[in-house]
Protein backbone atom coordinates (compact mmCIF):
# COMPACT_ATOMS: atom_id res chain seq x y z
CA UNK A 1 0.00 0.00 0.00
CA UNK A 2 1.51 3.54 -1.09
CA UNK A 3 1.22 6.09 1.92
CA UNK A 4 -0.12 9.37 0.39
CA UNK A 5 1.10 12.73 1.15
CA UNK A 6 -0.45 14.36 4.17
CA UNK A 7 -0.60 17.74 2.87
CA UNK A 8 -2.56 17.15 -0.67
CA UNK A 9 -3.43 13.83 -0.22
CA UNK A 10 -2.95 12.94 -3.97
CA UNK A 11 1.31 11.98 -4.66
CA UNK A 12 3.00 9.10 -3.01
CA UNK A 13 5.01 10.53 0.10
CA UNK A 14 8.66 9.94 -0.74
CA UNK A 15 10.02 12.24 2.46
CA UNK A 16 9.18 11.48 6.07
CA UNK A 17 9.51 14.65 8.66
CA UNK A 18 9.77 14.92 11.73
CA UNK A 19 10.10 18.26 13.74
CA UNK A 20 9.54 19.20 17.49
CA UNK A 21 7.09 22.00 17.95
CA UNK A 22 6.29 23.26 21.12
CA UNK A 23 8.07 19.79 22.90
CA UNK A 24 5.90 17.83 20.60
CA UNK A 25 6.90 15.34 17.84
CA UNK A 26 5.19 16.08 14.62
CA UNK A 27 5.63 13.77 11.90
CA UNK A 28 4.43 14.08 8.03
CA UNK A 29 4.85 11.93 5.12
CA UNK A 30 5.22 14.41 1.80
CA UNK A 31 5.11 14.59 -1.59
CA UNK A 32 8.30 16.02 -2.90
CA UNK A 33 6.40 18.90 -3.90
CA UNK A 34 4.27 19.48 -0.74
CA UNK A 35 7.85 18.82 1.23
CA UNK A 36 9.44 22.04 -1.24
CA UNK A 37 6.41 24.08 -0.71
CA UNK A 38 6.74 23.58 3.24
CA UNK A 39 10.25 25.05 2.73
CA UNK A 40 11.81 21.62 3.44
CA UNK A 41 15.65 21.18 1.28
CA UNK A 42 15.06 17.68 -0.03
CA UNK A 43 18.75 18.02 -1.53
CA UNK A 44 19.74 18.13 2.02
CA UNK A 45 17.64 15.62 4.05
CA UNK A 46 18.98 12.97 1.72
CA UNK A 47 20.22 10.19 3.07
CA UNK A 48 23.27 10.47 4.93
CA UNK A 49 25.38 8.27 6.66
CA UNK A 50 25.39 8.98 10.89
CA UNK A 51 28.38 10.83 10.80
CA UNK A 52 27.29 13.41 8.45
CA UNK A 53 23.82 13.76 10.28
CA UNK A 54 25.84 14.36 14.18
CA UNK A 55 28.51 16.85 12.41
CA UNK A 56 25.02 18.58 10.72
CA UNK A 57 23.18 18.99 13.91
CA UNK A 58 26.52 19.99 15.87
CA UNK A 59 27.11 22.47 13.37
CA UNK A 60 24.08 24.49 14.11
CA UNK A 61 23.77 24.08 17.57
CA UNK A 62 27.01 24.24 19.39
CA UNK A 63 29.08 26.84 17.23
CA UNK A 64 28.34 29.55 19.81
CA UNK A 65 29.84 26.87 22.53
CA UNK A 66 32.83 26.01 20.50
CA UNK A 67 33.74 29.47 19.94
CA UNK A 68 33.52 30.84 23.50
CA UNK A 69 35.17 27.63 25.43
CA UNK A 70 38.34 27.06 22.52
CA UNK A 71 39.28 24.26 21.84
CA UNK A 72 38.66 21.50 23.71
CA UNK A 73 41.51 18.16 23.71
CA UNK A 74 40.84 14.85 24.83
CA UNK A 75 43.79 13.94 27.68
CA UNK A 76 43.93 10.60 26.17
CA UNK A 77 43.95 11.04 22.54
CA UNK A 78 44.35 14.41 21.97
CA UNK A 79 41.79 14.32 19.79
CA UNK A 80 40.01 17.70 19.92
CA UNK A 81 36.45 18.82 19.70
CA UNK A 82 36.65 20.08 16.38
CA UNK A 83 37.51 16.49 14.98
CA UNK A 84 33.81 15.27 16.70
CA UNK A 85 32.12 18.00 15.27
CA UNK A 86 33.91 17.13 11.77
CA UNK A 87 34.22 13.21 11.18
CA UNK A 88 30.76 12.82 13.77
CA UNK A 89 32.76 10.21 15.88
CA UNK A 90 35.08 9.77 18.90
CA UNK A 91 38.65 9.21 19.04
CA UNK A 92 38.18 7.09 22.48
CA UNK A 93 36.42 6.12 25.39
CA UNK A 94 37.88 8.98 27.58
CA UNK A 95 36.18 11.43 24.75
CA UNK A 96 32.70 11.29 26.01
CA UNK A 97 34.27 13.00 29.85
CA UNK A 98 36.41 15.33 27.66
CA UNK A 99 33.56 16.65 25.85
CA UNK A 100 31.33 15.94 28.56
CA UNK A 101 29.37 19.87 28.79
CA UNK A 102 28.77 20.10 24.64
CA UNK A 103 27.71 16.72 24.14
CA UNK A 104 24.79 17.83 27.44
CA UNK A 105 24.35 20.59 25.52
CA UNK A 106 24.16 18.72 22.22
CA UNK A 107 21.70 15.83 23.40
CA UNK A 108 19.32 18.85 25.07
CA UNK A 109 18.95 20.24 22.44
CA UNK A 110 18.24 17.23 19.93
CA UNK A 111 16.68 15.52 22.60
CA UNK A 112 15.38 18.19 25.03
CA UNK A 113 17.04 15.91 27.97
CA UNK A 114 20.25 13.99 28.33
CA UNK A 115 18.83 10.49 29.72
CA UNK A 116 15.98 8.31 27.56
CA UNK A 117 12.27 10.18 28.56
CA UNK A 118 11.03 8.65 25.35
CA UNK A 119 9.34 4.96 23.99
CA UNK A 120 10.95 1.93 25.10
CA UNK A 121 10.88 -0.62 21.61
CA UNK A 122 8.31 -3.07 21.49
CA UNK A 123 11.13 -5.84 21.77
CA UNK A 124 11.63 -5.20 24.84
CA UNK A 125 8.35 -3.32 26.35
CA UNK A 126 7.09 -6.09 28.52
CA UNK A 127 10.47 -6.79 29.82
CA UNK A 128 10.34 -3.19 30.72
CA UNK A 129 7.19 -3.28 31.79
CA UNK A 130 7.82 -6.38 34.03
CA UNK A 131 10.72 -4.73 35.89
CA UNK A 132 8.88 -1.80 36.34
CA UNK A 133 6.53 -3.74 38.33
CA UNK A 134 8.93 -6.02 40.11
CA UNK A 135 10.85 -2.58 41.41
CA UNK A 136 7.53 -1.25 42.72
CA UNK A 137 6.24 -4.15 44.27
CA UNK A 138 9.69 -4.36 46.18
CA UNK A 139 9.61 -0.74 46.80
CA UNK A 140 6.12 -1.22 48.19
CA UNK A 141 7.40 -4.63 50.72
CA UNK A 142 9.95 -2.52 51.57
CA UNK A 143 7.75 0.55 53.06
CA UNK A 144 5.50 -2.45 55.01
CA UNK A 145 8.44 -3.85 56.68
CA UNK A 146 9.90 -0.11 57.82
CA UNK A 147 5.93 0.65 59.08
CA UNK A 148 6.38 -2.91 61.18
CA UNK A 149 9.48 -2.41 61.94
CA UNK A 150 11.11 -5.60 60.88
CA UNK A 151 14.86 -3.84 59.29
CA UNK A 152 16.41 -7.13 58.77
CA UNK A 153 13.70 -7.53 55.96
CA UNK A 154 13.80 -4.00 54.97
CA UNK A 155 17.50 -4.37 54.31
CA UNK A 156 16.97 -7.36 52.54
CA UNK A 157 14.52 -5.36 50.03
CA UNK A 158 16.36 -2.56 49.63
CA UNK A 159 19.56 -4.35 48.67
CA UNK A 160 17.62 -6.10 46.15
CA UNK A 161 16.03 -3.12 44.91
CA UNK A 162 19.52 -1.76 44.50
CA UNK A 163 20.76 -4.59 42.65
CA UNK A 164 17.96 -4.57 40.29
CA UNK A 165 18.47 -1.16 39.71
CA UNK A 166 22.10 -1.26 39.54
CA UNK A 167 22.35 -4.58 37.01
CA UNK A 168 24.04 -3.68 33.97
CA UNK A 169 21.41 -5.73 31.72
CA UNK A 170 18.18 -3.78 33.47
CA UNK A 171 16.04 -2.77 30.67
CA UNK A 172 15.30 0.94 32.53
CA UNK A 173 17.51 2.47 35.04
CA UNK A 174 17.47 5.56 37.29
CA UNK A 175 13.18 5.44 38.24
Amino acid sequence: MTVRCKICGMRAAKIHYTEIVNNQIVTMDLCLECAHEKGIDVEKTGSHGLGDLVAELIDGTVKDETARIGKVTCSRCGYEYSDFRHMGRFGCPECYQSFEAQLNQLLRHIHGATRHVGKVPARIGERVVSYRQRIGQLKEELARAVESENYERAAQLRDEIRQLENTGDAPVQGE
